[in-house]
C-alpha cells in the first residue's frame, strides 16, 4: 500500500490502538473498479456514486445495473450479495507522517498557513480480510475477480495510493469458474502482481 489509503485507528479499552482499513473503504474502491471495467466485459453500469442519482440512472437504463446488483445501492430493499470484513494488518504497522501544502485553487499558489501533516501507511504493509459472495448468478460472479484485477492495476484513495492484492481460500470461486476462460484470471489473482519490492 502507499500514501492516501483510507485507514482508521481503533482504540481498545487499555488504550492500545490498532490500524485497520474499513470494509466500506475497500468496498467503495472495488465498486469504482467494477464501474470502470463493467461495460468492457459486457456488464451494465450506472456509473453513479451519488445515492440520489443512482435510482434516476437506473430508470434511464431500464433497470438495476450489474454493478449495483453485486455491490448493492442506497434505497434497495435487498442486502448486497457481497459481504466485506474490515482489513486487518497481518503484522505490526507504524504510520509515517507526510507534510503537505494546500494550493489555492484561484491563484494556483501556496495558500497562506496551509502547511499540514497527514499520516499514511508505508509501502509493504499487508492487510487481510474476507469477501463473501451470497446468491450471485454464475454469469455475474466474474465481475468480482475482474474488479479485483482492475483495482490492483489502478489506485485507491485520493489518487496516489497503490495496492497489490491476492486471493486466498477461493475454493468456491474456483468451482464456479472452473473450465471457463476466467480460470486463468483467478489463478493470476492468487499470486502477488508485484513480487520484487525495492
Amino acid at each position: 500500500m502507499g500514501p492516501d489509503i483510507q485507514f482508521v485507528k481503533r482504540i481498545s479499552y487499555n488504550g492500545e490502538s490498532q490500524i485497520y482499513i474499513p470494509a466500506s473503504s475497500f468496498k467503495g474502491a472495488l465498486r469504482s473498479s467494477a464501474s470502470r471495467i463493467a461495460e468492457s466485459y459486457g456488464f451494465k453500469s450506472c456509473e453513479e456514486i451519488r445515492p440520489e442519482r443512482i435510482r434516476e440512472k437506473h430508470e434511464k437504463i431500464g433497470g438495476i445495473c450489474n454493478v449495483c446488483e453485486l455491490f448493492g445501492y442506497p434505497g434497495s430493499n435487498l442486502p448486497s450479495p457481497l459481504i466485506f470484513s474490515d482489513l486487518l494488518p497481518t503484522g505490526p504497522v507504524e504510520t509515517l507522517a507526510l507534510t503537505r501544502v494546500r494550493i489555492d485553487d484561484r491563484s494556483m499558489r501556496t495558500a497562506e498557513g496551509a502547511l499540514f501533516s497527514t499520516e499514511y501507511i508505508p509501502p509493504q504493509c499487508e492487510f487481510a480480510g474476507t469477501i463473501e459472495l451470497i446468491n450471485v448468478p454464475e454469469e455475474k460472479t466474474i465481475l468480482l475477480p475482474l474488479s479485483l484485477a482492475e483495482l490492483r492495476l489502478g489506485r485507491i484513495g485520493r489518487g496516489s495510493g497503490l495496492i497489490d492484492l491476492k486471493i486466498e481460500n477461493a475454493d468456491e470461486l474456483d468451482n464456479v469458474l472452473k473450465n471457463t476462460v476466467w480460470s486463468n484470471l483467478l489463478n493470476e489473482l492468487k499470486e502477488w502482481l508485484w513480487n520484487d519490492y525495492p
